[in-house]
């Protein structure tokens, strides 16, 4: 992607007496073109691109002092469009392709073009980016290496073999990734740490299966629009029919959480009850039998086309619009009758590949390892939309406040929002110059959430910058 160049013109106002025309300039030789100045190059001639010496941090502006917008990986390599010198940094910061400035310091020239991976990375067929588990087992531990021996002491005759010594007992609810599967002294452990040496029993562990459910594409793609519906059968049963009629006629069986259009709706009489919706020529579904998205206006303020996320916490349904167009919708999973999640009006501020989350349900603490394509929506709250590995209830009020989502919707979701993730970065910031999606999360007693967070800030600078 290539940056843009901003030029500035400047305009020169010329005065005169009106009562006679000023006198003709007697004439003068053209005047020689100034000599360009030479300008040395920041990198070598063949410089196709820089490529990090570290992970490092992405500023929008020149200097440690400026905002930070991100983070991008060791080894990955990045286009470049200048340098200017500012605190913080040796050698002069460089304005990188698509957005920010990092630290000269920590990149070197590259013969080979720019080059990213998308992070987390996924192998062909994966759906998240590792094994997971919850540690089940009643009284487990964890374990670490065990310490060598202080100076003046022998180490012990086996001391060639590293051994595992209990570190913490497991309290609450424990959801971990396996890094590496080791055995040591006859027994198989989870390192469940990238960094650190730390251990959990593997027979303590029960290894999740990651949900194969996705949503669907709207708009152009599918010519779906909005109302959307779910099928959400009655009673628990796991497909539901469809009719000939609103009243009667049974057709077919459908899955559910099969997402199927609204084109039509009955009703018991004139402006009554909703009793059914036609969902294709001839073909109706019982109300009773499905969940449905009804869209209201979108936010005020919003620029043309802008991506933004709908939440209606009723009916556990998420839609992706862009500016009025509706392009993407799935089932959710939002906070709990004890844990609800709040609604409001906010913006993604902080999109990480990666996070732990750790909190407490009631009075039992739980903690959660590397969740993969998180984005943080609420600063003060800690609420996020982002993966849930470790359950397929999705359409269910079941989390601890956040918004959950199926991998593969969470994955979606993570690269087509704002502010936007570069292959290699591991984190994106949004900022008021720049800012996340709207996340708006409603329900039907309070259909029109105020801001919160730094939304209210990006929207009293729209509000300051509108036209009168």
């Amino acid at each position: 992607m290539r940056g843009w160049c901003c030029v500035a013109l400047a305009l020169v106002a010329c005065k005169g007496h009106r009562d006679q025309p000023a006198p003709a300039p007697a004439p003068s030789p053209t005047p020689e073109p100034a000599p360009t100045p030479t300008v040395q190059p920041d990198f070598p001639e063949w410089t196709k691109s820089l490529e990090l010496t570290r992970t490092v941090g992405v500023r929008l502006e020149p200097g440690d002092d400026g905002k930070r917008i991100g983070t991008i990986a060791v080894d990955t390599r990045v286009a470049w469009n200048r340098t200017q010198q500012a605190k913080g940094c040796d050698k002069p910061w460089v304005e990188i392709e698509p957005k920010g400035w990092v630290c000269g310091d920590y990149v070197k020239p590259s013969k080979q073009p720019p080059y990213g991976q998308e992070v987390p990375h996924l192998e062909r067929g994966e759906i998240v980016p590792g094994t997971y588990g919850k540690v089940t087992a009643p009284g487990a531990v964890t374990y670490t290496l065990e310490k060598p021996a202080k100076k003046g002491k022998k180490p012990p005759k086996d001391a060639a073999e590293p051994k595992l010594v209990e570190d913490q007992p497991i309290l609450g609810s424990l959801n971990v990734r396996e890094w590496d599967e080791v055995t040591i002294g006859g027994k198989v452990y989870w390192k469940i740490s990238q960094k650190d040496p730390e251990y959990v029993l593997k027979s303590t562990v029960s290894r999740h299966t990651p949900s194969p459910y996705g949503g669907t594409r709207l708009g152009d793609d599918v010519g779906w629009a909005v109302p959307i519906a779910y099928v959400w059968p009655r009673g628990g049963m796991v497909a539901a029919y469809t009719y000939a009629k609103p009243t009667g006629g049974a057709m077919r069986e459908l899955n559910a959480r099969t997402p199927v259009p609204v084109v039509e709706t009955a009703t018991d009489k004139p402006g009554g009850k909703i009793i059914a919706y036609r969902i294709g020529p001839d073909e109706w579904m019982q109300a009773a039998d499905v969940h449905v998205f009804t869209p209201l206006p979108p936010p005020a303020l919003l620029q043309p086309n802008e991506r933004w996320i709908d939440v209606d916490l009723d009916a556990q349904i998420l839609v992706a619009f862009e500016g009025e167009t509706p392009v993407y919708s799935t089932l959710v999973s939002s906070g709990a009758k004890e844990t609800p999640t709040e609604t409001g009006l906010y913006r993604i501020w902080l999109k990480e590949s990666e996070a732990d989350m750790k909190g407490l349900n009631g009075e039992d603490p739980y903690s959660v390892a590397t969740v993969p394509w998180t984005e943080f929506f609420s600063p003060e709250k800690g609420l996020a939309l982002h993966t849930a590995y470790w359950h397929d209830q999705f359409g269910h009020q079941r989390s601890h406040g956040c918004v959950n989502l199926a991998p593969r919707d969470a994955r979606w979701l993570y690269f087509w929002s704002d502010p936007q993730v570069p292959p290699g970065w591991t984190s994106s910031v949004g900022v008021v110059e720049l800012p996340g999606s709207v996340v708006r999360i409603r329900s039907a007693a309070d259909p029109s959430p105020e801001w919160k967070g730094y939304a209210k800030k990006v929207v009293e600078a729209r509000q300051q910058n509108a036209p009168r």
